[in-house]
């Protein structure tokens, strides 16, 4: 893992902006930090050593002809594989080298071969052309500005908004504040920032600033093809992918990690790996925990490490530590994130990992991979009735009203909503509108709207249900999660892999016939079965929908902190809100017990103090 910069223009010194990319990322990379110069233009490295550890894993890396270089961020998991399939020989033990020479051999093919998580830059001195790609679902990050006279790319927002003194991009904040979607598409918060999108490429003539952006995988063309297939066919050949994803992304020459929850995904992650590596061995585990009762998974995931004999280091957040610590998190996350959780495993990481314990696994993404949302139940009720299956229409009604313990109203509620979310936006992606207009300037809102990408991306797909989980993916929840997740183990110099988004686990259930996705009132049910019949003959508890104690830390604790960020006078009249008037809706909702949504609030916090940080009220 590690952060790159590239800087090609006829105007500036391309050198020094190279340079000057790399000292403000090298968090992402504290092994070593190099820079290769050319006429017009230069690469930059900041290298986090994972394979090979040696100084001839350094890049920018160059081939033996010295026609091609790379700068790379990321890890090819299957790079040993593909170097005995392609006869490839090396002179380092990185998988960086086999990527370089893959691309020569198979040139823009390559993608089709890699299982990892990358982002990079290649440079073809023959025909003076830059070849960039970033991987499937988007897990690290590429952000870059382009116009006639100049190329940038970096691993991080904040120097290319340092380099062009960019302002808010205020149609994407409107949008965030509107529907809370946000890091996704390739525009960002800062005007002519962009960010290359998952599963595309980037090819750049130099010499005729030529630039095209082509995508090479799209989740959309896998289509259904498990209709002829068992259930007990699906669950081996699922449980032999989850197998795969984790044998391969256990593989470094350092030591591992694992983060993890009492969930479903974490248990799942865990009784893999202890089988895999027959038990814990020296892989260390760690958690953190809140302390309050409602909030504490602490007791849960202890009872489940010792019925396998692994031990969990425990780090307990507080509320003291959201306050000491947002403005740093803040900082290193670029923008608005999604709340407490953020902070909490920034600490985590912090807290628990030595500085040469440099690769973590988390289990992110089952949720939206394999239909574990609430809100996507609606878009399955509507391909039944779509396909007039009215008899389980009734039956899956009933079931799932049973196990979700909901009364008729509130599943009705439940599914309308969710049909209202597959083209519109919601603060929680379910179709829900608590979003209060009060709150805002007048004027704020005569601001032009952003491009609707969504509604476009996903109107070829016919599946309702699909179309939720596609957007999901791309769109809605799991972009901000894994911005969150990069930064938030990047800003300690750590590589945080997610062995549930491997690529073919991701192509395999989207593909799934929706009845294996939802079944018998159960969400991702293909996936649960999988565990449950390999690990756990006595299943899952049922999922615990509020899992940290953010909204009663804001209506306690946290509220005087959060009241003098939202009345700060430098920022009372931005431009965004009408503060007075968000001051007396904070009050009610500290007195209100019924108010349990803090996201409206969560978002005037992280815009306010990005103002006063960094003095942006200017542009308004």
């Amino acid at each position: 893992m590690c952060g790159i910069a590239f800087c090609n223009s006829d105007k500036i010194d391309t050198q020094s902006i190279t340079k000057k990319i790399i000292n403000n990322t090298k968090h992402r990379g504290p092994d070593n930090q190099s820079i290769l110069h050319f006429e017009n233009f230069s690469f930059g490295s900041c290298r986090l050593s994972i394979f090979d550890l040696s100084e001839n894993g350094n890049m920018p890396m160059t081939d033996k002809s010295g026609r091609y270089v790379i700068v790379f961020n990321g890890e090819i998991y299957n790079f040993k594989e593909l170097k005995k399939q392609f006869k490839i020989t090396t002179q380092t033990n990185t998988d960086t080298e086999v990527l370089l020479q893959l691309y020569i051999l198979k040139k823009e093919l390559c993608l089709e071969f890699l299982n990892g998580i990358f982002s990079f830059i290649i440079f073809d001195k023959k025909d003076k052309s830059i070849f960039c790609a970033r991987d499937h679902v988007g897990v690290k990050p590429f952000y870059y500005f382009q116009d006639n006279n100049n190329f940038i790319v970096s691993s991080e927002l904040k120097p290319l908004v340092e380099i062009n003194k960019a302002s808010f991009n205020l149609p994407e904040i409107k949008s965030y504040l509107v529907t809370s979607f946000y890091d996704y598409g390739e525009n960002t918060f800062y005007k002519d920032i962009k960010q290359l999108q998952p599963g595309c490429y980037i090819k750049y003539f130099i010499n005729e600033k030529k630039f095209f952006i082509k995508k090479y995988w799209d989740l959309k063309t896998f289509v259904n093809g498990t209709n002829l297939k068992r259930e007990e066919q699906l669950i081996d050949e699922g449980y032999n992918l989850f197998e795969n994803a984790f044998k391969l992304q256990m593989n470094a020459d350092v030591q591992i990690g694992l983060n993890l929850s009492s969930g479903i995904d974490s248990q799942m992650m865990l009784y893999f790996i202890n089988s895999i590596n027959g038990g814990q061995k020296n892989i260390i585990a760690n958690s953190f925990f809140f302390k309050e009762n409602q909030f504490n998974e602490k007791p849960e995931l202890e009872k489940i490490a010792n019925s396998i004999n692994w031990k969990i280091n425990f780090f307990e957040i507080t509320s003291g530590d959201i306050i000491n610590n947002f403005d740093k998190t803040l900082n290193f996350q670029e923008g608005p994130f999604p709340g407490i959780p953020t902070i909490a495993k920034s600490l985590l990481i912090q807290r628990a990992y030595s500085k040469n314990q440099k690769v973590v696994l988390e289990a992110q993404g089952g949720d939206d991979i394999a239909g574990g949302y609430r809100y996507i139940y609606g878009g399955y009720i509507f391909d039944l009735i779509k396909k007039k299956d009215f008899i389980k229409v009734i039956s899956e009604f009933y079931k799932f009203k049973k196990k979700e313990k909901e009364s008729f109203s509130s599943l009705i509620k439940l599914i309308l909503q969710s049909f209202k979310a597959i083209n519109a936006g919601g603060i929680s992606a379910d179709g829900s509108t608590n979003i209060n207009f009060k709150v805002f300037d007048e004027n704020f809102f005569k601001i032009s709207d952003k491009k609707d990408e969504i509604t476009n991306e996903i109107s070829s797909i016919e599946s309702y249900l699909n179309k939720i989980i596609y957007r999901d993916i791309f769109f809605t929840k799991l972009q901000r999660i894994l911005k969150s997740c990069d930064r938030a183990s990047m800003m300690h110099s750590k590589e945080l892999r997610v062995p549930i988004l491997d690529k073919n686990l991701v192509e395999f259930f989207y593909k799934l016939d929706p009845k294996y996705k939802i079944k018998n009132g159960n969400l991702r049910y293909l996936y649960r079965m999988i565990f449950q019949k390999k690990f756990n003959q006595n299943g899952f508890t049922k999922k615990i929908y509020v899992s940290d104690p953010q909204v009663k830390w804001l209506k306690n604790e946290l509220f005087d902190w959060a009241f003098q960020i939202l009345a700060d006078k430098e920022t009372y009249y931005d431009g965004i809100y009408n503060t007075k008037n968000l001051l007396h809706y904070f009050e009610i909702f500290k007195k209100d017990k019924s108010y349990q949504n803090s996201n409206m609030f969560w978002q005037a916090l992280c815009l306010k103090r990005m103002l006063k940080n960094s003095r942006a009220d200017r542009y308004f």
